[in-house]
């Protein structure tokens, strides 16, 4: 018997349940297997990146070391932010982030006081602490964009040493901090004078790296070796407070002189930024096995964090 058009059956041509089931438990799958890799790519290019900034760190430590004869100070300490008159060396309370300014394309906000004198000092002092600079932060870890609330007061003076305090509504941060030796702390217990005095009675502490209250280390003072000693490393965070402030090491706008924010040890090994826990002498990232450091002649390497604790001492020692 013959099939005329109208006795044939026409197929669905969609999904059953089941097959709609199978696809999207594929999908799924191959989700699951992109995800990570997509990470771990992202990742690699941020860690790039940020030994890119540590690359970038390290010439304008050079070209300070070119002009000057010495790496940047490391200013006086945290109660006092960068003045454009006073150089890089034992006059300046700024720290050496402030000191490089000009040798990483911001010059023009280093010396953004330059002159000014009464509120237009306050201003130009207030803009400062809130500016973030990009190859100060580890994309890992944060934004530039990140600003934080600081409750603190800060000093500033004019070119002829006139004091200003000031409070600025919210103050920009570094992942980044240079080597003051492999001792015990990395500050001095003592904010410094309230009007500007070059010649304060600061308290003595031996430091034996290469930035430190009021440095003026130059590369032959490096006996270990400037390819053996580290300059500026990632310092440890903890994750709570990447945005708040909270954590005691990243508390102070990156401009202030010596302080724990932007100075750290190798007393201790460098630690993977852990919630919940505060490391703030320490060196330490946000990077998976270990973090990015550069030596003394300028020289990028991936650290891991299982490194010998006596071979990481002596890499904070500029002395043999």
């Amino acid at each position: 018997m013959k099939h005329t058009c109208n006795q044939v059956r026409s197929r669905n041509s969609g999904f059953t349940l089941i097959e709609l089931l199978v696809v999207i438990a594929i999908i799924a799958i191959l989700i699951a297997l992109l995800v990570p890799a997509v990470q771990k790519v992202r990742e690699a290019a941020a860690r790039t990146q940020c030994q890119n900034n540590l690359h970038q760190i390290g010439l304008a430590m050079h070209n300070n070391h070119d002009n000057y004869k010495h790496f940047p100070s490391n200013g006086w300490s945290w109660s006092w932010i960068g003045i454009p008159e006073k150089g890089t060396g034992k006059e300046q309370p700024g720290g050496w982030q402030y000191n490089i300014l000009p040798y990483i394309e911001q010059g023009a906000l280093r010396d953004a006081a330059m002159g000014q004198t009464g509120p237009a000092l306050t201003a130009a002092a207030n803009n400062l602490a809130k500016t973030p600079i990009q190859i100060l932060l580890c994309p890992t870890r944060r934004r530039a964009d990140v600003l934080t609330k600081t409750v603190y007061d800060y000093y500033v003076a004019d070119a002829k040493g006139a004091t200003t305090k000031f409070t600025p509504p919210s103050s920009a941060r570094s992942d980044y901090a240079g080597n003051c030796g492999n001792g015990s702390r990395n500050e001095p217990n003592d904010g410094g004078p309230t009007t500007y005095n070059a010649g304060y009675a600061w308290l003595t502490d031996n430091f034996n790296g290469v930035l430190f209250q009021r440095s003026m280390i130059k590369a032959t003072d490096v006996s270990r070796g400037t390819s053996n000693v580290v300059m500026v490393g990632e310092r440890y965070i903890n994750p709570n407070a990447y945005t708040d402030g909270s954590d005691p090491g990243d508390n102070e706008t990156l401009y202030v002189g010596m302080d724990n924010d932007n100075s750290r040890t190798t007393q201790n090994k460098p630690t993977q930024d852990k919630p919940g826990v505060t490391a703030q002498y320490d060196f330490g990232s946000a990077h998976q096995g270990g973090l990015n450091i550069v030596f003394c002649d300028g020289a990028v390497q991936f650290i891991s964090y299982d490194i010998d604790l006596t071979v990481w001492r002596n890499m904070g020692n500029r002395q043999q």
